[in-house]
C-alpha cells in the first residue's frame, strides 16, 4: 500500500518497506535525461584534454626532430 506524502503531491510512501517514492514519471524521466547528458559532457570533456595533451605532446617530438635536422 502506498502513502501519500504530505505537501509533495507526486510522492509517495510505500508502507511495508517506508521507502518514498517519486511517482512523477516525466520528472523522473527528465531527472534521468539531464544526467545522461552531464555524463556525457563530462567524458567529451576528458576526452578533449586527453587530446590536448596528446597534440602537445606530438609537437615537443615535432620539435626535437626539427631541432635535429
Amino acid at each position: 500500500m502506498q502513502l501519500k506524502v504530505e505537501n509533495y503531491p507526486d510522492l509517495v510512501r510505500d508502507s511495508k518497506s517506508k521507502a518514498i517514492i517519486n511517482v512523477n514519471r516525466a520528472a523522473m524521466q527528465e531527472h534521468m535525461s539531464k544526467q545522461q547528458m552531464k555524463e556525457s559532457i563530462q567524458n567529451l570533456n576528458q576526452e578533449m584534454a586527453s587530446l590536448k595533451d596528446d597534440f602537445k605532446e606530438i609537437k615537443a617530438l615535432l620539435q626535437q626532430i626539427a631541432c635535429r635536422g
